[in-house]
């Protein structure tokens, strides 16, 4: 893992959008599997200034929330629509994405480790930290899933929407599994945001666990890691 420390957000998204440009020089049409969250979304709009360099990629969306309906106000497609569809004018056709309904959970998952495995791997796959050390939807527990999957979220993952917790089962999400993230040709790893210093530290001290999964990523030949110095502060 290369680790770059930067003084601040806009500095992490100006160089996070810079990698992928690099990437994009070499190869137009980039299978890219995209985050959510804040710690993508500077970046995104870096991105968003040249949208030529980008419109030919296809996106794929990481994970999704249960529960909520895709197009709530906080779905990852509706973020993904609104930061990156719409801004690199990425047509329909080269979105791949999936829907949560408890009904669809199964097969949509089997649709996506299946197009995964005859598209994949990805090119670039842009990850965030989670406060517990997830990556994706990939929670810490004694094992993780390799394939995409619905996985039940943490208390520290949902906590910041209500929502999340309010449906007929404990609030669940998909996302693609560790193998389909080790898989990837380049990694981009953004840190930023309040509250992950405890994860941070884990992942620095180089011991990998899967009670911190982020920690897994030592073990891939290609990750651009890029940490925010002024989120760590207390």
């Amino acid at each position: 893992m290369n680790i770059y420390y930067v003084n601040d957000y806009e500095a992490l998204s100006k160089q996070a959008a810079g990698i992928v440009e690099q990437e994009a020089s070499k190869k137009s049409d980039l299978l890219f599997c995209a985050a959510t969250g804040n710690s993508p979304t500077g970046m995104y709009n870096e991105m968003a200034k040249k949208p030529s360099v980008f419109g030919n990629m296809t996106i794929v969306k990481m994970d999704e929330w249960g529960i909520i309906p895709l197009d709530h106000p906080d779905s990852c497609e509706t973020y993904i629509k609104k930061h990156i569809l719409d801004p690199l004018h990425i047509p329909s056709k080269r979105y791949i994405t999936f829907d949560t309904s408890p009904e669809k959970v199964e097969a949509e998952c089997e649709r996506m480790e299946n197009y995964i495995q005859e598209k994949g791997p990805f090119d670039v796959i842009i990850l965030g930290l989670g406060k517990n050390g997830h990556i994706a939807f990939n929670e810490p527990g004694e094992y993780l899933e390799t394939r995409f999957h619905k996985n039940l979220l943490e208390p520290s993952t949902i906590q910041h929407d209500p929502n999340l917790s309010k449906g007929p089962e404990p609030a669940y999400g998909l996302c693609v599994g560790m193998r389909d993230i080790m898989m990837s040709k380049k990694i981009i790893f953004l840190i930023t945001g309040k509250g992950k210093q405890d994860a941070v530290q884990q992942i620095l001290e180089r011991r990998i666990t899967t009670h911190c999964p982020a920690t897994l990523l030592w073990l891939h030949p290609n990750v651009e890691c890029l940490i925010d110095m002024s989120s760590l502060s207390s």
